[in-house]
Parts: C-alpha cells; structure tokens; sequence
C-alpha cells in the first residue's frame, strides 16, 4: 500500500471538498463566506433563475467545488520548483501530483522523475525515493489508459477480461509501470497488495496475464467462472451514442416523452459538469435533447432521481447539487417539471424546495398516504460549521408545491448521511425510511402513520430491528431477494476513511486474505420488524467499495440480482465494478469477469432497463471518479440474454394511481406462476426506482423463469388500500394497470435493438 504522508493525503483530499472544508478553514477568510452570501441570494424561479443563482454561487467560491480555498493552494504550488532538500521535494511532489489529478499524466510524469533523480543521488531520504516510486508506477498506469482507453476507445476498453480488440496498442505506459511495480515497489515490499493488484492489472491491459505476472504476484480474476453458461452482456453505449467522457453523476432512465420508448438523463458531480438528455428514438439510437428539452445551461449535480411530483402524466426529475463540498457545497437543487411537451422547466423556487444545501441523496415516497409522493432530502454535513448532516423532509402541498415537515415530527440525525432507502420493513402501509451513514450507525427510522391516523412521524427503531452495521455505508436499497414477500434490506459497505487504500485492500480480497471488515450487509426480513444479518451465508462476505449501485434481474429467472459501480477518488481505485448473481434467493455468486460487467474503470450511477424491449434488461452504467482527470466513457451494457437461448419469461407491468399517487410508487405486486411441472410460485415486487445514483423506470420487469402460464396478478395500492386480483395475464407481453380499474390495457412492445450511431469512434491507433 502506499506510503500516504501528511502531505499526499492532503493532495487527494483537495479534490474531494468535504475533505478540504475541515483543514484550510483556519483562514478567516473563507470561514463561513459562502453561507453568509447565499443567506442574501435573492430567489429567482425558472431555469433562468436557477442558472443565476448557481453562478452567483459559484463566482463567490471561485468557481470550484472547494472555493478560493483551493486557488490558495495553487497559488502556493506555484511557487519554488528547486529541489535542493526535502521540503523541495515535497513541494515538487505536490504539483506533480496536481497535474496527475488534472489529467496531465506526462506532466506529472516529468516532476517525478526529477524528484526521483535527487532521491537517487542520496539527497533524499529512501522513504521520499520509495513514495515517488509508488507515484511513477502509477502514472505510467494512467498514461496507458489515457492512450489507448481516452484518446483511442474502443467498447470492451476497461472490461476485464479483456478481448483483443482491448489490448493496449500502445505499450509504453503498462510495460513502464509493471518495471517499476516489480523491480522497485515490489522488491522494497513483496506485500503490498495495492501494487500486487495494480501489477495484475498492467498485465492484464498487455495480453500478459495471467501467465506473465510472477507467480508470487498474482491474484485471481474476481468472478470468473469455468465453463460459464450464465448472463452476458456487451458495451453498446458506442453504438447506441451515449458513451460520454464524464466524471462521477447520476443516470435516470424512464419514458420521458410517453412514446413507449425508455429515455436517459445523465450528470456529472462537477460544477460544469453537463447535463445530458438523450430521447430513444426508432431506429434504435439515443438522440441528444438537451438543448430542445429546455435544460441547456443547468450544471452538475451528483445524483438524480425521477417521479411525476404532480400527477399529471408526465415523469419528473430531482437534481442534487453539493455533495462532498461541505461548507463549499451549498449549492441548490433543481426540481425539473415535466411539461408534457418536450421540455423541463425548474420549478424548485416555485415549489417552495430553495435550499442552498450539500445534498448527497434523496427520495419520493408517499409518506402519508394522500395519493401525493413527498421528498425525502439528504443533505451533507458542512465541516465545523455542521458537524452532522440533516434529513429534510417535505410534504407535498396538491397544488404543485411542497412543505416542510414540522421538525418536532422529523427525523434528527448525528451522522453524515451517505443514502436514503425507502421501504414498508413492517408492512403497515406508511412507508419506512433507511439512512446509510459514514462513521456512525445507521437509521431505520418507522413511519408511524398508520397509528396516527394518517399523521407522520418518525420512531428510531434500529436496534430492535438490528439493522445498524456496516458503520462505513453508501447506497442502500429495500429489495425482496428472497420471493417470501417481505422487504429486506441491503447496506453496500464504503471505508472513506481508508479510500486511500481501497485497491490493496480489494486486492487482498481478490486473494482470499481480507473482507469481512469492510463487507456490506444483507438483512433478511423475518416479519415482526425484525431482521436477521445473512451477509455471510449469502456469500457477500468479500471487501467492497461500492457508490452507486442498483438491483434488477439479469437472467428474467425470477430472482433480483446486483450489479455495483465501485471505486474511490484516488487514482489508483483500480478494480472493476461487482455482478451478482442470485441462485434461487440462498446465495450470491459473483459473476463479474464471466458476465462482461467486469469493467474497471470508476462505476457510479447504475441503471436497469430493457432499453432495447427485447425482453430483458440491459443495464446503463454512469463512468467517472471524483478528480478533475478521472473521466472515463459512460457504459451501456446489453443484455445477451436472448442470443444465449436462456428461455425464461418476463412480463412487463406499467402501474398508474389514481387514488395512490400516479407514479403508483409503493405499489406492491404479486405474480402468481404456473411451473412446467404443475407447481405454483409468487414474485413479489414493490414499484419503486432502485438504488442509488441510478433511477431504474418505473415501468417494472419482472422475470418470471421458466413458466409455463401466470395464474393470477395482485396489486396492493397504497393510498386506497385497494387490493386488485387480475388473471388473463400472457408471459413475455406488457400491460398498462390502473388502480381499480378493469380490464387493463395490453401494451406495444416493439423491440427496437441498439444500431451503430453516427458519432461513433473507431479505435484507430493509426491517429496517434
């Protein structure tokens, strides 16, 4: 692992602005500048306003995430580059260090090896050469990707293993860094797993592994499997157009324009980060909308998510802006309403929803039952200005606005909330709130509407349900993995306070030596608001460093599985995005290498949906670290499942409210199926938009295996309460449900298979 001094680590932490907020704010300058001004911020509505008002923001932070605090720093590195002792050194280190986290890897390159001249002539001391050589073996990674993954992609760039068409062309940058990993790093520290790892990778992109890596270096593929015969899938998103070069954002998938057809909206975490809207069109590519939809010039945001807010027909979306700036990041939100015309119009300060808040995450749910969703809103702590983060909860007015909840019926945390889950554990009919949260335990907090007629209030009820572990937590979902129908609970594990060593601690796992420390959890609903720990039975027990993640079924057998966008700010979080695969609700199966999923490069929103309609569900991937140079191309994962002959069924249900709230989230479905060999079985599922960073529609596949006929469907509503049987279903068709209405509506479904869009790269080596 490397050797992470005082001031390597305040390096990585400039990037990630919460990190910043809590040790350069000794200057009374920056110290509470940015809420003192935006407390003055006249609000301004529409998509005019909100554009002013985040660049009034911005101008007053200096354009970064993290202020005039960084241009500070800058200013600093900029100064003397002599490198006589090692205070030179480590002012060289830091600005070589600036360009590599800027993406000027050559650059960076060259400050290194001028430090490692002077530490070679003994001027410096050996730990300052063996630091620098980390550094140099991992630039030389870097530039590798950026030659043969940035300058010249190619769709299977990055997905170990990898295929020919992948193998670096351009050789220079892994073959430097396998040198350095083996006859310097290595031979200093034969166990350093960081460098073991990032050695098998080096060879990996050279064609070499794994026959090429010494054998006392090499760590297995994680989920590769011998005579694999189970879900596969290929990256389209080249073909189809929406393979952007981005950071870290969020992905929101549903029907936009209501032409049967799944659309995409994409962000990224910086403050110009774009904004991408893509409409699906006929001949099977993604167009790009921004600008006609009315969104052109709104910037950034972290995270996403989607609902009709209104009840007008016609889906919504959320944008959160701020997350990881701390006192930095007050930023506000964006709520888009959805014309019905083809455009959005931001309607936050007409909402009543302006906060200028470091908003890390959120959610729509019908909270007290009046057929209205309410927004749930995580918001980030803001370094000693607030040492904990809030939960605002806002409840929908009826009249196209929202309104806070009084705060004595709220929900108050002492924790710095990383995700929010929402889920009825008790089956009351109020849905439950779960908060993921980093450093302290985590929330299940019970919704007591229904023992208050209607009225909504909030009882911590984590111990008795036991649900607080893992304390370092991110995304969170409630999901029924089992088929017994009762929502469990998963908590994806993220160690901030030890990123830094993410890649050594995944490759000690990849090794079979390391995992139950920093493992997620999966917590089985046993009825009576109780939950029982499974993480290790159901075979989770391994390290993981996981953001943005989401749930759906790869194989239409009925069972949700997982797929887990992983990584971690610094550089070298090299370890590839996690598949899993749930054999029949006992156990996961990690399926990451055999699958296609296994792509290495920063995953962070994930979204499942069958965007082609070809009945089973691809899955959009949102690419992207945190640093400035971090970019990698967004993914777009077709599911091969039809040209893999898996010969399950699916059914595609679109559910509409008209007592409960439109979007119909919170509905619970039962399917009841007939098997080939006469046996019955249910599939539970519950409407809702998935995990986190990633919005998956509210149109719900379900996947129904090997059945022979659907017996019986059961909508339980939540508003109305309405319980509504219907039979007369078909597999592998779609059908349009409306609370208490029959017969229901058969739907189109038209697959419409990806094709080659006209902006679509060729990974041409001959350009360089």
């Amino acid at each position: 692992m490397f050797k992470k001094t005082a001031i390597v680590a305040l390096v990585l932490a400039l990037i990630v602005g919460v990190w910043a907020a809590n040790d350069l704010r000794t200057d009374p300058k920056f110290r509470g500048s940015l809420a003192d001004h935006v407390a003055d911020i006249e609000p301004q509505p529409g998509t005019a306003g909100m554009i002013a008002m985040i660049a009034e923001v911005d101008d007053h932070r200096g354009g970064s995430v993290i202020g005039g605090w960084y241009a500070e720093l800058v200013r600093w590195l900029n100064g003397n580059r002599a490198i006589e002792n090692e205070a030179d050194a480590r002012r060289a280190l830091k600005i070589a260090l600036r360009h590599l986290m800027h993406g000027d890897t050559q650059d960076a390159l060259d400050g290194l090896h001028a430090i490692e001249g002077q530490a070679q002539s003994g001027a410096l001391p050996t730990e300052v050469q063996a630091e620098i050589e980390q550094w140099i073996a991992l630039s030389y990674l870097r530039l590798g990707e950026q030659q043969n993954c940035f300058f010249n992609p190619h769709a299977s760039a990055c997905i170990i293993p990898l295929d020919t068409q992948a193998i670096h062309q351009l050789r220079e940058g892994s073959t430097k860094a396998i040198a350095y990993y083996e006859d310097k790093v290595l031979a200093r520290d034969p166990e350093d797993y960081n460098a073991k790892w990032l050695l098998n990778i080096a060879y990996m992109t050279l064609g070499e592994y794994p026959e090429g890596v010494p054998q006392e270096h090499l760590i297995g593929m994680p989920g590769l499997i011998e005579a694999y015969e189970g879900p596969a899938f290929a990256n389209v998103a080249d073909f189809a157009g929406v393979d952007d070069m981005n950071l870290s954002g969020a992905a929101v998938v549903d029907d936009f324009d209501n032409d049967g057809l799944l659309d995409l909206f994409t962000t990224e975490w910086q403050k110009d980060g774009l904004i991408h809207f893509y409409l699906r069109d006929e001949d099977g590519t993604f167009r790009e909308a921004t600008e006609e939809a009315g969104l052109a010039g709104l910037r950034g945001g972290l995270n996403a998510i989607h609902a009709d807010f209104d009840n007008d027909g016609h889906t919504d979306i959320y944008l959160m802006r701020g997350a990881w700036g701390g006192p930095f990041g007050l930023v506000p939100n964006s709520l888009l309403r959805n014309k019905g015309d083809g455009t959005f119009e931001d309607v936050t300060v007409d909402a009543g929803l302006l906060e200028f808040e470091p908003t890390i995450t959120s959610a729509f749910a019908d909270l007290d039952n009046d057929g209205w969703l309410d927004l749930i809103v995580a918001n980030e702590k803001q370094g000693q200005l607030r040492p904990d983060g809030v939960i605002g909860i806002f409840m929908n007015n009826q009249k196209g606005g929202f309104a806070p909840l009084p705060e004595e019926r709220g929900i108050s945390i002492a924790c710095n909330p990383k995700g929010v889950a929402i889920g009825d554990f008790d089956a009351d009919n109020a849905q439950d709130i779960y908060i993921s949260c980093q450093k302290r335990s985590n929330l299940l907090m019970r919704n007591l509407a229904a023992d208050n007629g209607g009225m909504v209030a909030f009882e911590d009820v984590t111990e008795a349900a036991g649900v607080g572990l893992p304390e370092y937590s991110f995304s969170t979902w409630f999901f029924d993995y089992d088929n017994d129908g009762r929502q469990d609970l998963f908590v994806a594990s993220y160690d901030f306070a030890d990123n830094a060593g993410s890649a050594g601690a995944m490759g000690r796992s990849y090794a079979g030596l390391e995992g139950s420390d920093r493992r997620p959890a999966l917590f089985r609903n046993l009825g009576g608001g109780r939950f029982e720990d499974v993480t290790g039975q159901m075979g989770l027990n391994s390290a993981s460093y996981t953001m943005g993640a989401s749930f759906g079924d790869f194989d239409n057998d009925g069972w949700l599985d997982m797929y887990w966008g992983t990584g971690a700010p610094p550089y070298d979080a090299v370890y590839p995005n996690t598949a899993l695969l749930n054999r029949g609700g006992k156990s996961f199966l990690d399926i990451t290498a055999s699958s296609g999923l296994g792509h290495i490069q920063k995953g962070h929103g994930i979204a499942f949906a069958d965007f082609d309609m070809d009945g089973d569900e691809d899955i959009f991937a949102q690419m992207g670290g945190a640093q400035p140079g971090d970019t990698f191309q967004n993914a777009l994962f077709e599911n091969l499942g039809e040209d893999r002959s898996a010969g399950n069924t699916w059914i595609k249900l679109r559910l509409e409210g008209k007592r409960s709230n439109r979007s119909a989230i919170g509905a619970r479905i039962r399917v009841d199926v007939t098997e080939e060999d006469g046996s019955e079985r249910s599939l539970y599922r519950v409407v809702n938009t998935g995990g986190s960073f990633g919005s998956n529609p509210l149109l719900r596949h379900i996947g129904l295996g090997s059945a022979e006929s659907i017996k019986r469907i059961v909508i339980e509503w939540p508003a109305s309460g309405i319980t509504q049987p219907m039979t007369g279903f078909e597999p592998n068709s779609a059908y349009h449900i409306v609370e208490g209405r029959t017969p229901f509506a058969r739907l189109p479904v038209t697959t419409k298979k990806f094709t080659r869009a006209s902006n679509r790269r060729e990974h041409d080596h001959a350009a360089m």
